[in-house]
């Protein structure tokens, strides 16, 4: 009789165990699925501050304030951001986005975006920059691309976080061991020059607010 109610007992505790562990696992799953969909919110919200940022620009570049050769550079660069096809993060990640064709040659995203952060920075030097504060419409123009720059840092801050805590995860072994990732692809970061500047008066104001 002992020995019956010991191999019950036994029973019981082998069944309690596995499924606590499968509870584990699967609560860990869940993780790994709720990090990837935070990556994907980030990139979406990265997404519309790299657009907001490409408008500003091309806002600037028409807007008559800056001479004939400094406006077809911005217009020129801020145009090829807004007509970009190339996904934002070539990580596969995405279900929505569209695979780049291996046969046509087409610039990276972060290689168009980051041309548009070199060209604004060359075009608003400091000394265009104190002309153009003196113009109402153009201190507007202005004031409303370094918003959209601070903002994008911003972004693209929070989505490369949320990137890092996903690859730190999945490096885990108990993930790459019970494979809780399927096969979702490993999420990269968005890697781009979107240096400000040293005169970009409102970031601290934007940081207050954030």
């Amino acid at each position: 009789m002992n020995a019956g109610w010991d191999a019950l007992l036994a029973g019981v505790l082998l069944l309690l165990v596995a499924v606590a562990t499968g509870w584990a696992l699967y609560a860990q799953a869940l993780r790994v699925d709720r990090l990837h969909r935070q990556v994907l919110g980030s990139r979406a919200t990265l997404e519309t501050q790299l657009v907001h940022r490409a408008q500003a620009a091309a806002e600037l570049a028409a807007s008559g304030c800056l001479d004939a050769d400094s406006s077809h550079l911005l217009s020129r660069a801020a145009h090829d951001a807004l007509e970009c096809e190339a996904p934002l993060v070539e990580d596969g990640l995405d279900p929505s986005s569209v695979a780049p064709d291996p046969d046509v040659h087409m610039r990276t995203r972060a290689a168009v975006e980051s041309d548009l952060s070199r060209v604004s920075r060359a075009v608003l030097d400091p000394q265009t920059r104190c002309e153009l504060m003196g113009d109402p419409l153009a201190a507007q123009c202005l004031s409303r691309l370094d918003r959209a720059g601070y903002r994008l840092v911003l972004a693209r801050r929070f989505h490369d976080t949320h990137v890092s805590e996903t690859r730190r995860l999945r490096r885990s072994w108990v993930v790459r061991l019970f494979r809780l990732a399927g096969r979702a692809p490993l999420p990269g970061t968005f890697d781009m020059d979107d240096d400000l500047g040293p005169e970009h008066p409102p970031a601290r104001h934007d940081e207050e607010r954030a």
